[in-house]
């Protein structure tokens, strides 16, 4: 399965919580669901650190978005 499935699979207080993580926050404050399933999927570890895998996923997504947004901006060029 690719990163960027499991970025779709994830709802949007899940992905805000891997912006925050991946950006150095921390899940102080968080929704404690959606760190228990960010922990679940291996995506943050016991400390409520981003994970590799989890930092692979978010980039992942990163580089999908920017390559969608330049394929707009040369349809529309």
């Amino acid at each position: 399965m690719s990163t960027t499935t499991h970025w779709d699979e994830l709802n949007r207080s899940q992905q805000r919580l891997m912006i925050r993580l991946y950006g150095c926050g921390t899940v102080r404050n968080q929704d404690p669901e959606a760190i228990a399933h960010l922990h679940s999927r291996g995506f943050i570890d016991d400390e409520g650190e981003i994970t590799t895998l989890g930092a692979q996923v978010f980039m992942s997504a990163v580089r999908r978005q920017q390559a969608n947004s330049q394929l707009r901006a040369a349809l529309a060029a």
